[in-house]
């Protein structure tokens, strides 16, 4: 039994890293310039345009803010359109926001019970967190289609001023369906 825990613990281990590296190589790196591009539109004029309302107006006025605005209407759009999955993703599911607190809750009740082995523990809690990070890897594609459908309204609305500040906004929404793969 102890080499399929230290598999599972491997495989998993090794999931939950690939996850992190690419959400760094995906988003960190793009997210990086993009809070250096100062855009003529704020995120509280961008939501106004797409017709979304939001509870705090925000002026930030950087690429990286408004990329993260342009995913989030796309996803009320989306919402709007009847996409149940885009509701979802938008707020959760309640169990997605709750397992990671669960998992440790148990893991740190059965590893100290002593009834279960320690391995066992481990593993089983290295394989919910992995299953959750594939979850959220799969459900990227919906918060593309968010993206897009985001894009689309605001080339109707008039869009931006300048090409530049356009392909900055655009690469960082694309890039920002990364900052939610992992649960915390």
């Amino acid at each position: 039994m102890g080499p399929v825990f230290r598999l599972v613990i491997i495989l998993s281990g090794l999931l939950i890293i690939a996850v992190c590296i690419a959400r760094w190589w995906f988003w960190g790196r793009v997210q990086m310039r993009g809070r250096r591009i100062e855009c003529s539109m704020s995120v509280a004029e961008m939501y106004e345009r797409l017709g979304v309302t939001k509870g705090k107006p925000s002026e930030l006025r950087d690429a990286t803010a408004l990329g993260i605005t342009l995913r989030d209407a796309g996803l009320h759009l989306l919402e709007a359109d009847g996409n149940i999955i885009a509701r979802k993703r938008r707020r959760g599911w309640w169990n997605l926001r709750v397992l990671p607190a669960l998992i440790l809750v148990i893991l740190v009740f059965s590893f100290f019970n002593r009834s279960f082995s320690s391995m066992w523990v481990v593993a089983i809690g290295c394989l919910l967190i992995a299953a959750q990070v594939a979850i959220r890897v799969a459900g990227i594609s919906v918060e593309l289609m968010a993206v897009k459908r985001g894009w689309k309204e605001l080339e109707k609305k008039g869009g931006f001023r300048r090409m530049d500040e356009e392909e900055a906004v655009l690469r960082c929404a694309r890039a920002s369906v990364w900052d939610t793969v992992l649960p915390w």
